[in-house]
């Protein structure tokens, strides 16, 4: 994988960081009531909710795509070049993204050592859901 690719993996997941902190922003914002509303303990817990949303339930109705990939404008493909298939997706929404946030985000670390030493730049979820991203092609006219 080219470097300004793997640097594009990156800016998506902050990105997702980003849009997870904004969402539970604005939720912590409107539940307060004014009267004694400790705003930290809500936003974390609809922060680790979004973000929990965000990465292993939306990229099933995408495709395999996480608001990440959407913001950078990459695609998953199935190792053998096709579309990954329900199985994949369903793999690396769990397998590839529940480790993350089991391990209150530790794992990380290990997806990133992952692309860092694959050949191909692929992370854990990548890796063990036999896809792998790509930027998505744009049809020239």
């Amino acid at each position: 994988m080219h470097p300004k690719y793997l640097f594009l993996k990156f800016l998506g997941f902050g990105g997702e960081l980003i849009f997870s902190g904004i969402l539970a922003a604005l939720y912590t914002h409107l539940q307060d009531t004014g009267r004694g509303f400790d705003p930290n303990p809500v936003f974390w817990q609809s922060f680790i909710i979004i973000h929990l949303t965000l990465l292993v339930v939306l990229p099933l109705f995408l495709q395999g795509r996480t608001v990440g990939m959407l913001l950078t404008n990459m695609s998953v493909s199935s190792t053998d070049g096709g579309k990954p298939n329900g199985l994949q997706l369903l793999i690396r929404a769990v397998l590839g993204f529940g480790p993350v946030l089991l391990t209150n985000g530790w794992w990380l670390l290990v997806s990133v050592g992952t692309s860092i030493l694959d050949k191909k730049g692929r992370s854990w979820g990548e890796v063990i859901s036999f896809t792998t991203m790509q930027p998505k092609e744009t049809k020239e006219e």
